[in-house]
């Protein structure tokens, strides 16, 4: 599916958190990453609607499978 590839494709392409787990406990220093407009916060919204996308696709694809 395309959007399995859509997310690969944006994560790969995101730059690494050198923070690690700090970051995500909201200790990182990076505060300009999600900035409106940016290449990362773009990256960031691909990869989220590429996964919903790909979630119900997989659901859809389920359900017509044991349907």
């Amino acid at each position: 599916m395309a959007s399995g590839v859509a997310i690969i494709v944006a994560v790969a392409l995101q730059k690494t958190k050198s923070d690690g787990f700090s970051a995500a406990m909201g200790g990182g220093s990076d505060m300009t990453r999600h900035t409106p407009g940016s290449r990362e916060a773009w990256l960031d919204a691909v990869a989220k609607y590429a996964a919903v996308i790909w979630a119900v696709a997989c659901l859809v694809v389920a359900i017509l499978w044991y349907h």
